[in-house]
């Protein structure tokens, strides 16, 4: 097995990185004998997609269809590959990605999709979940391994194949039981929202706004305040959205400032049709520095997600780059050497 010499410009903050990387895949501050260099000037702890459907893709139709356990798996590899070394999936018909759980360290799972009858897209709900069974259904989630679930909060009904009218999927009053069950359990809440019903999220102590699309500042000052996250999906809709309404682009230039300036973590999420890349390029576009968009897509978006620090005898998270990633967001698509929790995987 090989040792390796990382000397890099750590990303963001741009200090020098002067490191080694055992046989064994941990962090060594020391000198390791008969070590090789790893390729990358530039270095980052591993990126992360804290909103991914590992079991669900989009159709020509753009409607979202299931795929099977294998194909999750397939994604899962390719996006580690890729650099991404710590993804959270934001739900999964019928909670199918838990059976991965054992299999990857770095994989966050919020089990199934928590929706009533007729509110989410009938080929991802298998299983509704009327407002009396909520909190059990949350738990038996949390049971089978779920470190989050995921509630979505709004969303048109379905009525005659058609989705109308978005509005609150459950009362209130069953939103707060369920976010402190949860709490209770040691799990966290992530919640799909695009109307102003994300105020009532925020106040009940939702852990991660999901798009978020109507935040405003009063949301965004609480969400701060509460160490809440926001994951804006923008590669998932942002486009379409912005060139039929450029008031749109602007009103969501104002919000993701605002959460910069706040120090709300803000994190990289690319659903079912994004990258990592092309987000953090989309933060950059809306006015996030270029260092602030890199954090959301590595550093914060760890630290809020429980991924593990670089620690002398830790194992190895990161990914290298040759050029350098804050001049262009691009170049996250194009790593040079990948480490996921002590394995070379590039």
């Amino acid at each position: 097995m090989t040792a390796w010499v990382v000397r890099a410009v750590r990303l963001p903050d741009g200090d020098d990185l002067d490191a080694g990387i055992t046989a064994e895949g941990h962090w060594s501050t020391e000198p390791l004998r008969d070590a090789e260099p790893l390729p990358g000037r530039f270095a980052l702890p591993g990126l992360v997609d804290a909103h991914r459907h590992l079991t669900v893709a989009a159709g020509e139709d753009g409607l979202p269809y299931a795929v099977d356990v294998t194909t999750a798996r397939a994604n899962l590899d390719a996006a580690r590959r890729a650099g991404v070394t710590t993804v959270r999936d934001a739900g999964s018909p019928a909670g199918a990605v838990l059976a991965l759980v054992p299999e990857v360290d770095g994989l966050l799972v919020c089990g199934r999709f928590l929706a009533p009858p007729d509110r989410y897209f009938p080929a991802l709900l298998p299983e509704p979940v009327p407002a009396e069974h909520l909190v059990d259904a949350a738990l038996a989630e949390v049971s089978a391994g779920a470190r989050w679930v995921k509630l979505v909060a709004d969303f048109p009904h379905l009525r005659d194949g058609a989705f109308v009218d978005n509005e609150p999927t459950y009362d209130l009053a069953d939103v707060e039981r369920l976010v402190a069950t949860v709490h209770a359990a040691g799990a966290r809440v992530a919640a799909h929202t695009t109307t102003r019903f994300v105020a009532d999220l925020v106040a009940v102590g939702v852990d991660s706004i999901e798009h978020g699309t109507v935040l405003d500042d009063t949301d965004l000052t609480r969400l701060a305040a509460q160490g809440g996250a926001w994951t804006p999906t923008l590669c998932a809709s942002f486009p379409r959205r912005a060139a039929q309404d450029p008031a749109f682009a602007e009103a969501m230039r104002h919000r993701l400032t605002t959460a910069v300036a706040l120090g709300v973590t803000i994190m990289t999420g690319t659903d079912v049709v994004g990258t990592v890349a092309r987000e953090v390029a989309l933060l950059a576009e809306l006015g996030v520095p270029p260092a602030a968009a890199l954090t959301a897509a590595s550093s914060d978006a760890r630290r809020f997600l429980g991924a593990p620090q670089a620690t002398p005898g830790g194992p190895v998270d990161l990914v290298t780059y040759h050029d350098d990633p804050r001049s262009d967001p691009a170049v996250l698509s194009r790593p040079a050497a990948v480490f996921a929790r002590g394995v070379r995987l590039r």
